[in-house]
């Protein structure tokens, strides 16, 4: 292009401004503050790491496994037109069938005018009036007031009204409320969507959507507003802000069994009392105690030492008084296992020396050295009884009892795998050598920890959960009642309860208690489990840290800063040393300083837009939802006048600058209008090709993310029967920074030039337009038509002749008609689908150079 717009250089040089590339965009500054590379605006794009600019991928309806099971609202109304039917007698009732529908359904019963009977036939005689019908069917009804022996011709009904009281059908599915991932303990390499709707929750595999488990609520119970699910010691936890939680051991009972849901335990609290072993219920084996009784232990309970034997004449165990044990494991009870051989001989000298070894014989027994197991069926107690698995050799079990048993077989002999626990001690723990077959006789007593303050209390009701250093952090807003099921609101929106070590509901009411701003204008909103001894809680209006290992008693509490607070719980996720989240000043960011100090950023992270983050629904604003994958975080909030997440905002780490805003439009390819999408909660689940971000809302639906190279969302945005898909094209758009030429001067802007490049897989085009001097203005309105002062520079199709095909990349050179202005933006509209774009070249001519000032 020639440096002077014409031939000799006394006129108007050509000056040059181009962009290489973008890694993101802000619109906080004015558009011709930009530097080279940010854009002003980006709709639905991507910006991938080589720099260019692309239409996102389309969202994948992955699944909607809810619909409609009936009329959620029955309400009784009025025909006033007449009907005319025939009359006939079916089993002495008397049948009217109409020619077409009768608008009443076709069950149930109806309140019935007969007005005229004139042209009809009916034995016995039947007056006019009023009847109730049975609505046999949709062109049918019957009266069963007397019995009728024949019927014919024509029935005039002067009126009709479905009969009854308004009535709410509960079991009708009308919303999900909740969702969470669940990784199945019993499948490492399987995870599911558990979606919580109003009657059920639903299981869905992210790997096979086609599988899905039915997880039915405990009998009589249903969730009608929204909750909260974590998964947490592999069980599913549905939490029910001042309501029971439910939760099911989803490694105990697999998930393909499609369970019933459980109701948490509540009412009053049994406070632990001690484990007293009597002989035989203890034994030593591999530096392993096992106790022989659960007595309502947990694994990762602490026990602790209270005698070393129960009365001074018995065997001691050797153990230490005071001394504290975690228990490792905990068996359940199981089934019984036939034992077809048996034999007993004394032992002498070693760990069993004096007693007898019994050696069972019981085809895949499947038990393990150190098992409680539980034999019968032998009629002799020196054999029938608790004993412990001391040895295995294939289908044989080793056990040993202090007296010489009888081990005929008569073919009831049994063995099962008893209830109990077990736990591991060292020799610091000993006060002197008890061998394993002394241990066998052995008495020693434990008690649970014993709460030092008010006692431990269930689970109080609380609005989510947060698992933190093997134990559950809750908020404590509601105390758990005496009666079961019942729960009183303490109002204090300050405190979090943490329970006991691997027990969702022991929960400590001083040393597991912490309160925060107490008395203050403050509430808790969230809670994060950063590091190993950090629990970060947000407040509405302040932030604080919970500090500390192992017993409770040594936790502390602090103020990390009263300047900023968390406004939804679900915006906050950890990146690195970075902790993000969603604030009253936007997106917020604290930083993990060194091996003991967190602290919060001067800058929200969300600086560059403002703009947007000035559009937030502020009433609803709590309902946003995030999450971190593929080195961008994910935010979904409510802009505008929606009251549900409408809005995706993406931020690149790898870019350091925010990507995209994302939103679904609500006109499917066929011009047909339907719901708002909404981004309700967002999660990521799934291994290889099926790992991604996964959208789940109030309508039922398991959408992806970025999946159609075709630029085309799939979505459903209603339950039905079934829910219907909409497709609708990715409106994606990009608006560059303002083009100065590098001066202030007023310029006449001549030419542009753009290189785009297609999709892999499908041909793309763009339509181009262009905005100057109004630093405020758009290029398209609401309905996509050019606003006031836009320039139409036409489809990128226009210039080559036809649309980009597929993966081509293309340059093309347009004139802008030397418009005169002090900048000039560019806008591309993707109208086919998914097109790159790469670079950007603007040349224009400074002019009127007039030192006086002109408007």
């Amino acid at each position: 292009m020639a440096r002077y717009d014409t031939y000799t250089r006394f006129d108007d040089r050509m000056l040059e401004e181009l962009d290489r590339g973008f890694i993101g965009f802000n619109n906080r500054l004015r558009p011709d503050q930009l530097t080279s590379g940010i854009l002003f605006d980006s709709q639905n794009g991507r910006m991938a790491q080589n720099g260019e600019w692309q239409t996102r991928k389309g969202i994948d309806n992955i699944k909607a496994p809810l619909s409609v099971g009936g009329s959620a609202l029955t309400l009784p109304f009025t025909l006033d037109d007449d009907l005319s039917g025939t009359a006939s007698v079916v089993s002495n009732e008397l049948v009217i069938t109409f020619g077409s529908s009768h608008g009443l359904g076709t069950s149930g019963t109806a309140n019935i005018t007969l007005f005229d009977l004139s042209s009809a036939t009916i034995s016995p005689a039947t007056t006019t009036g009023n009847y109730t019908a049975t609505i046999t069917g949709s062109t049918t009804l019957k009266l069963t007031d007397k019995t009728y022996t024949s019927a014919s011709g024509t029935i005039i009904i002067g009126g009709a009204q479905l009969a009854g009281t308004p009535a709410l059908n509960d079991t009708a599915v009308n919303e999900v409320y909740g969702s969470c991932i669940f990784s199945d303990p019993n499948d490492e390499s399987e995870s599911y969507i558990i979606l919580a709707a109003n009657t059920k929750a639903v299981a869905i595999k992210v790997s096979d959507p086609s599988t899905e488990y039915d997880l039915a609520y405990p009998g009589g119970e249903t969730i009608s507003s929204p909750v909260e699910m974590i998964q947490a010691f592999n069980k599913l936890i549905i939490f029910r802000k001042g309501d029971t939680p439910f939760e099911k051991d989803l490694s105990a009972t697999n998930i393909n069994t499609e369970p019933t849901l459980d109701k948490v335990s509540s009412g009053e609290y049994s406070q632990p009392t001690q484990i007293v072993c009597a002989s035989g219920e203890f034994a030593l084996i591999e530096n392993r105690g096992v106790v022989h009784q659960t007595d309502g232990v947990s694994q990762g309970d602490i026990i602790s030492v209270v005698g070393d034997k129960t009365l001074s004449g018995d065997q001691t165990s050797g153990l230490v008084i005071g001394e504290r044990f975690t228990v490792a494991k905990v068996f359940t009870a199981g089934s019984t296992t036939s034992i077809t051989a048996a034999t007993a001989s004394v032992v002498s000298g070693g760990e069993f020396d004096g007693l007898y070894k019994v050696t069972a014989t019981a085809a895949s027994h499947g038990k393990n050295v150190g098992d409680p197991i539980t034999i019968d069926g032998f009629g002799d107690t020196k054999i029938d009884g608790k004993r412990f698995v001391a040895e295995i050799s294939g289908n044989d079990i080793i056990f040993y009892v202090p007296q010489n048993p009888s081990t005929t077989i008569s073919g009831d002999e049994t063995l099962a795998l008893a209830a109990g626990f077990e736990f591991y001690l060292d020799a610091s723990k000993t006060s002197t050598h008890v061998t394993d077959g002394q241990s066998l006789t052995s008495t020693p007593v434990f008690t649970r920890k014993v709460s030092e303050g008010l006692g431990f209390t269930h689970m109080p009701a609380p609005e989510y959960g947060v698992y933190h250093q093997r134990r559950l952090a809750v908020p404590y807003r509601y105390s758990v009642d005496d009666v079961a099921d019942t729960y009183s609101d303490r109002k204090i929106f300050d405190e979090i309860l943490i329970s006991d070590i691997l027990d969702t509901d022991t929960y400590d009411q001083v040393y597991g208690q912490f309160r925060f701003n107490a008395g203050k204008s403050d509430f808790n909103v969230g809670m994060l489990s950063f590091s190993d001894d950090k629990l970060v809680v947000f407040n509405r209006n302040s932030i604080h840290i919970v500090v500390g290992n192992g017993d409770l008693s040594g936790f502390q509490s602090q103020l990390l800063t009263d300047e900023v607070g968390l406004t939804a719980k679900n915006s906050v996720i950890q990146v690195g040393n970075q902790i993000i989240f969603l604030s009253d000043n936007g997106v917020y960011g604290l930083s993990f300083v060194d091996l003991y100090n967190l602290r919060g950023n001067e800058v929200p992270l969300s600086e560059s837009i403002q703009k947007t983050i000035d559009t937030i629904n502020k009433a609803h604003v709590d309902k946003a939802s995030a999450i971190y994958f593929d080195n961008k975080y994910y935010l979904a909030v409510p802009t505008g006048t929606s009251e549900v997440n409408n809005t995706l905002l993406i931020y690149n780490f790898l870019n350091k600058s925010w990507e995209s805003i994302d939103n679904v439009n609500n006109v499917d390819t066929d011009g047909n209008t339907f719901s708002s999408f909404e981004f309700t909660n967002l999660l990521v689940a799934g291994k290889g090709l099926k790992r991604g971000v996964y959208v789940t809302n109030t309508d039922g639906g398991i959408h992806k993310l970025e999946v159609f190279e075709d630029g085309i969302d799939r979505v459903i945005t209603d339950i039905g029967s079934p829910p219907t898909v909409k497709s609708t094209r990715v409106q994606g758009s990009v608006t560059t920074r303002m083009f100065t030429l590098g001066s202030i001067d007023r310029k006449k802007f001549n030419n542009f030039e753009l290189h785009l490049q297609s999709g892999l897989d499908n041909s793309s085009d763009v339509f181009i337009a262009a905005t100057t001097e109004n630093l405020d203005s758009k290029v398209l309105d609401e309905n996509g038509d050019l606003v006031d002062g836009a320039i139409n520079l036409k489809n990128a199709s226009d210039y080559l002749g036809g649309v980009i095909a597929s993966d081509e990349d293309v340059s093309v050179r347009g004139r802008i008609g030397n418009k005169r202005a002090y900048g000039l933006q560019l806008t591309l509209t993707s109208t086919l689908g998914r097109p790159r774009f790469r670079s950007l070249k603007i040349a224009g001519a400074e002019t009127f150079r007039s030192t006086s000032s002109v408007q």
